[in-house]
């Protein structure tokens, strides 16, 4: 079998996708060392993207959403000799001659497309990226979601792609553990915030669907000094919530950090107090798996995915409920045993996620479009 993945989300700006696609190109081709695996890879991404024998790079220039490659994709790469081409970031490309797999992170733009993209982006990509993820939904050989809650959105948005779907969860990586030392990631948290008084993180784009505004308007309610609150976003502090941290007095208390790297991250999420995960909207929410992994306490939004993937392990409050998710906050400060018993049920929760069996469920997919 001759495989192309689209590994265009590797590269040097960290993300849940790009975690994902990252675990994917490690792992596959040594599931499958009789199989030729090719790789879309970013020109800003570390090359070669796998030591494995069995693969190779084809540099992309056009990033991963672009409409050139989702147009005309045949004139940026090969597919005569592509049996299985993987685009694992929901949208498919045209046209493409050969089986094909897209994983859908989730269907966040046909199903609540207000809070899907924002501004300028929006604006760009109204022409052809709706269009991207409904020709993935209708045509693609299989479609790989990352939750049970996802796949029930796929079908209750495209009813005719029910036949089609595979379920796989995410995983945290294994950096993601309870710390060695847990003084040296204290330290090492304090280096990167600026302090070693306790914090609340925040993790995850600055985006609608992740309703930070709700986690800042939450710690004002619920977390006394010296608490603080950590946001690491990958689009960094907008105007308007530094705007929400000042009109509610906390904003001397937060700490805007910008993307980080993975073992800082894991650093952060060692030492936290918890956690907050305050989405309307998610596919999976790896952060919590994360988190839970690192022994971290989790709060996080009632929505479907978030209770399947926390599985009881988390607390959970309604959505968009922020005197609800200040309580929380303000409970699991006060109490020292709920956060120790929540970091252990959490830490037994993400024993339940394995890169390593979802690379071989994804290669199992591969196989099933190609036969």
């Amino acid at each position: 079998m001759r495989v192309a993945i689209d590994a265009r989300y590797i590269r040097e700006k960290p993300s849940g996708i790009g975690a994902y696609v990252r675990a994917i190109v490690d792992r596959v081709p040594r599931e499958a060392p009789a199989d030729h695996v090719r790789f879309w890879t970013h020109p800003l991404a570390p090359r070669p993207l796998s030591d494995a024998p069995n693969t190779e790079d084809v540099i992309i220039g056009p990033g991963p959403n672009s409409p050139l490659t989702l147009l005309w994709p045949t004139r940026y790469a090969r597919f005569d000799d592509v049996d299985v081409f993987h685009a694992p970031h929901n949208i498919l490309p045209r046209g493409l001659p050969c089986a094909t797999i897209v994983t859908m992170q989730d269907v966040m733009e046909i199903d609540r497309p207000d809070l899907h993209l924002q501004g300028v982006e929006r604006i760009v990509k109204s022409g052809y990226y709706r269009h991207a993820v409904w020709r993935a939904l209708r045509h693609a050989t299989r479609l790989i979601v990352t939750s049970a809650a996802t796949a029930d959105r796929v079908r209750a948005v495209a009813p005719d792609a029910a036949s089609r779907l595979h379920v796989i969860w995410l995983a945290p990586d294994e950096a993601f553990r309870p710390p060695a030392d847990r003084d040296a990631s204290r330290a090492r948290a304090a280096a990167l915030t600026g302090s070693d008084a306790p914090f609340l993180l925040v993790v995850g784009q600055n985006s609608a669907a992740k309703r930070h505004a709700d986690a800042v308007a939450a710690f004002a309610v619920g977390a006394p000094r010296p608490w603080r609150l950590v946001l690491l976003q990958r689009q960094g502090a907008s105007a308007r919530l530094a705007r929400l941290a000042r009109r509610l007095h906390v904003d001397d208390r937060i700490v805007w950090l910008p993307s980080v790297g993975q073992d800082d991250v894991v650093a952060l999420m060692q030492a936290a107090g918890a956690l907050i995960q305050p989405s309307l909207y998610e596919g999976f929410g790896l952060p919590v798996v994360e988190a839970m992994a690192c022994g971290c306490p989790v709060i996080a939004s009632d929505i479907a995915p978030l209770r399947e993937v926390a599985g009881g392990a988390a607390m959970l409050v309604a959505a968009g409920d922020v005197p609800r998710l200040g309580a929380a906050v303000g409970d699991l400060i006060a109490s020292a045993e709920r956060r120790r018993s929540l970091a252990g049920e959490g830490l037994v929760r993400a024993r339940a996620f394995s890169w390593d069996r979802c690379a071989r469920e994804t290669l199992e997919v591969y196989r099933r479009a190609f036969g």
